[in-house]
């Protein structure tokens, strides 16, 4: 774990033994490596970390409603209803235009329970169509990487692309919230999707990028904001887990706040 002081946002509470809890909506941690988890969502929720490390678990959860909850952790910004604005990481920088990016590497663990949750496993990973920090939602669009699904069905997609050796399905539409809209871009992994333990290992996410770019649906002079992993929660929870999570960009010297970069 990095090293450095992390001090306890409102809502979040030490619990005795060298880590945090949290049952407080849209609470957040600054964790190591500048990175945030964050209790993300409208209905009642606990998160908890036995350090402040790039991991978290899901202790409670009354969720029943779709697709209200992503309790995640993340480094750059990430939207923030409450506020209107946007909730960064310690030190985040200019984010990158897309055209600069050579490589985006990602390795994350996780675990989803066996039983009593519906909902994903997944990365969120947000663009703007101009630079700087945006103050309200990104206006561009939102690549979702499903790796993991439980409960909600069989994967839905319009194509299937080959990328970094497995096949994902494909689908994208235009989405729409609190007066603002942006393209919603969704990669469905097809195999192993519903395994409880899952991980990828330097999971290079450029060539996503590359994809939704051939389908029109993603810009290369849009702006990465935020790179965002957690479980979209349409009914229960407890159990959810973040084992570790790490990203880095290569090919820029721009970064985010967390991310490792290399020029």
């Amino acid at each position: 774990m990095g090293g450095g002081s992390y001090a306890l946002a409102a809502g979040v509470s030490g619990n005795g033994s060298g880590g945090w809890t949290t049952c407080t909506e849209d609470a957040h941690a600054d964790v190591a490596n500048d990175m945030i988890v964050r209790n993300n969502g409208g209905q009642s929720m606990c998160l908890s970390s036995p350090n402040y490390g790039d991991n978290f678990s899901v202790t409670k959860s009354s969720a029943d409603s779709a697709w209200v909850d992503f309790p995640n952790i993340y480094t750059g910004c990430e939207y923030d209803g409450a506020s209107s604005g946007q909730l960064c990481t310690r030190g985040h920088g200019t984010p990158p235009r897309l055209s600069s990016i050579g490589q985006d590497t990602s390795s994350v663990s996780y675990h989803m329970p066996a039983s009593g949750f519906a909902g994903n496993a997944a990365y969120d990973i947000w663009f703007n169509k101009t630079g700087g920090t945006p103050y309200g939602r990104d206006n561009g669009a939102e690549v979702m990487i499903w790796l993991g699904a439980s409960g909600v069905g069989s994967p839905g997609y319009t194509r299937k692309a080959y990328i970094d050796g497995t096949w994902w399905g494909y689908d994208s539409w235009m989405a729409a919230h609190s007066g603002g809209s942006w393209n919603y871009i969704r990669y469905w992994r097809l195999s192993g999707y519903g395994a409880s333990d899952s991980s990828v290992k330097n999971l290079n996410l450029r060539p996503f990028f590359s994809d939704a770019e051939k389908q029109g649906t993603l810009s290369s002079s849009w702006y990465l904001t935020g790179t965002q992993f957690g479980f979209e929660t349409s009914s229960g929870g407890a159990g959810l887990k973040v084992n570790s999570f790490s990203d880095t960009i290569q090919g820029t010297r721009r970064y985010l706040g967390g991310l490792q970069h290399k020029s």
